[in-house]
C-alpha cells in the first residue's frame, strides 16, 4: 500500500502517513476488545459453555461496536486536528488527503471490531486455522484492492482497499464462528 501511496507524490504520503497514526488508535482498542473476548472464550470453551460463549461474543460485539462508533465520531469531527500533529506547516493538499482517508475508513471500524471479535473467538475455540486463513485473505485482498483500485481510480481506491480487506475476512469468520456455535450447542 505504501508504494501505491508514495507512486502518488508527497502531498499524499503525508496526509496518508498522518491519517493512518490516528488509524492505528482504532485499530489497537479493537485488539484490546479482541483479547478481553480471546480470555472469556476460553475460559466458556474449556467448561463446554456454549450458551456463554455465543451470549459473551454478543455483548463484546455490542460494546465494540459502541466503542468503534464513539471513535468514528471523534475522528470524523476531529480530522483536521491530525495533520498538524505530525507536519509542520501542512499544506492544504496534505490535510485533505488525511481527511479523506479518515473519512472513508472511520465508518468501517465497525467492521474491523466484528473482525477482531470473531476472529478471537474462533481462535479461543481451539481453530487456529480460520483466523490464520482470515489473516491471508485479508491480505491478498488489501493487495489486490489497492493494485487494482489504485490504478483506476487513485487514492480513492487505496482509502478503500483497508475496509475491503476487512470485508473479505469477516466473509469467512461470521459463518464459521456461528458454525462452531451451533454444531457445539446441539451435542
Amino acid at each position: 500500500m505504501q508504494g501505491a501511496v508514495n507512486a502518488l507524490g508527497t502531498e499524499t504520503t503525508a496526509g496518508y502517513t498522518a491519517a493512518t497514526k490516528i488509524d492505528q488508535i482504532s485499530v489497537l482498542m479493537n485488539a484490546a476488545f479482541g483479547i478481553a473476548i480471546s480470555n472469556y472464550v476460553a475460559q466458556n470453551y474449556g467448561a463446554g459453555l456454549w450458551d456463554h460463549i455465543r451470549k459473551g461474543t454478543a455483548a463484546c460485539l455490542l460494546q465494540t461496536s459502541i466503542a468503534n462508533a464513539l471513535m468514528c465520531v471523534m475522528i470524523i469531527f476531529g480530522r483536521h486536528l491530525v495533520v498538524p500533529m505530525f507536519v509542520t506547516q501542512p499544506t492544504a493538499e496534505i490535510i485533505w488527503y488525511s481527511d479523506y482517508y479518515l473519512m472513508t475508513v472511520a465508518p468501517f471500524y465497525l467492521l474491523l471490531g466484528v473482525l477482531q471479535i470473531y476472529r478471537s473467538a474462533i481462535q479461543s475455540m481451539g481453530n487456529s486455522w480460520t483466523p490464520f486463513t482470515a489473516c491471508i485473505i485479508e491480505l491478498i485482498f488489501r493487495i489486490t484492492s489497492t493494485t487494482v483500485f489504485a490504478g483506476i481510480i487513485g487514492y480513492v481506491g487505496i482509502c478503500f482497499a483497508t475496509p475491503f480487506a476487512w470485508i473479505g475476512a469477516i466473509a469467512l469468520l461470521v459463518p464459521v464462528y456461528w458454525h462452531e456455535i451451533l454444531k457445539r450447542r446441539k451435542k
